[in-house]
């Protein structure tokens, strides 16, 4: 499911839930995101410095943000770490494709998981792991297939091709089932008659 938590200083929830059709959006308040407790979430905030700078760094830190910053003035952005900023000179229609793109690809959920930029994460218990880039790439695709040829992750994920003798796509798996384990998510990997796909 794609979603994200939005806050604005202004009445824009509607206008923003029209702009993301695609997304489910949670109206957040000034006091929540200043609680920070908010944990490895897509967030995107439309308001002005002085809010900004009250909040912790932990808040940008361990969530996914973009931030609307509707003035030109400028501010101490040092303390966004890697949140993506833009202000009121930026084209509407680009701005909806960024932040579609941004939080697609950096965040999705999956049965008790969601991947969060590099991360796996249990969303009951907030355990986390690191992926590797291919390992995010085939747990994306099985995510987004009900099932997958093991050809088709070795010659399109792995760049192998199909007819070389290789263990390394199961050892692949092998990873990602013994870090699906270490953050004790239910999701399990399975393979059956040259098929890959996941449980829940």
């Amino acid at each position: 499911m794609k979603e994200f938590y939005f806050y604005s200083e202004k009445q824009l929830h509607n206008i923003i839930k029209e702009m993301f059709m695609g997304f489910n959006i949670h109206t957040i308040s000034a006091d929540k995101i200043k609680k920070n407790n908010l944990m490895n979430q897509n967030i995107l905030l439309i308001m002005g410095g002085a809010l900004l700078e009250g909040l912790s760094k932990s808040f940008f830190y361990n969530n996914n943000v973009i931030i609307f910053y509707p003035t030109n003035k400028n501010f101490n952005n040092k303390i966004f770490f890697d949140a993506k900023i833009f202000n009121k000179h930026i084209n509407i229609n680009k701005f909806i494709d960024e932040v579609t793109t941004h939080f697609v690809e950096n965040s999705l959920n999956c049965g008790d998981i969601i991947i969060l930029g590099e991360k796996i994460i249990n969303k009951k218990t907030e355990e986390e792991i690191f992926l590797t880039t291919l390992e995010k790439n085939i747990l994306i695709l099985l995510i987004d297939r009900e099932q997958t040829e093991k050809n088709f992750l070795l010659e399109d994920i792995l760049k192998i091709k199909k007819d070389t003798e290789t263990k390394t796509l199961d050892s692949h798996l092998t990873r990602i089932r013994s870090k699906l384990l270490k953050i004790n998510s239910r999701l399990k990997i399975l393979s059956k008659n040259n098929k890959v796909f996941l449980e829940f």
